[in-house]
């Protein structure tokens, strides 16, 4: 995994970014994944980095003159919406959310079912006391 040193190997380091593209579009234009994903992907199955992988990738892009859609700026909320996706941190809230929301539910439920358990209690205490009268 001598990735810094790629560029030293001769040729290596254009050999390799032309399969990185060539898998990265492959990954896009047959399993319809995006470019995050095809660049994860390639990670795992290579063990380099996926940052190592899109610079790679864009690298040779550029070099064929690739048309590529500008990114949004690192950290743009509106960018990762625009894209359709979550950030970690919208996708943990909404999870969160969710899981207040059925809590809420749930205490509803036991209120409820408490308040007719002291209701049945408040019936069983009338009862004794008439037993215990009649006696």
């Amino acid at each position: 995994m001598n990735e810094g040193n790629e560029g030293n190997n001769g040729g290596t380091r254009g050999r390799i970014g032309q399969e990185i593209f060539e898998q990265v579009e492959r990954l896009v234009n047959e399993e319809g994944l995006s470019r995050s994903q095809a660049f994860q992907r390639v990670s795992e199955e290579t063990g380099r980095r996926p940052g190592t992988v899109s610079a790679n990738y864009y690298r040779v892009a550029h070099q064929r003159g690739a048309q590529l859609q500008p990114r949004a700026p690192r950290g743009s909320r509106r960018g990762r919406r625009a894209r359709g996706g979550d950030t970690g941190a919208e996708a943990a809230l909404t999870k969160a959310q969710d899981a207040l929301r059925e809590l809420g539910e749930v205490v509803r439920r036991q209120e409820k079912e408490l308040a007719a358990l002291r209701e049945q209690a408040a019936q069983l205490e009338r009862l004794r006391d008439l037993v215990q009268k009649s006696l």
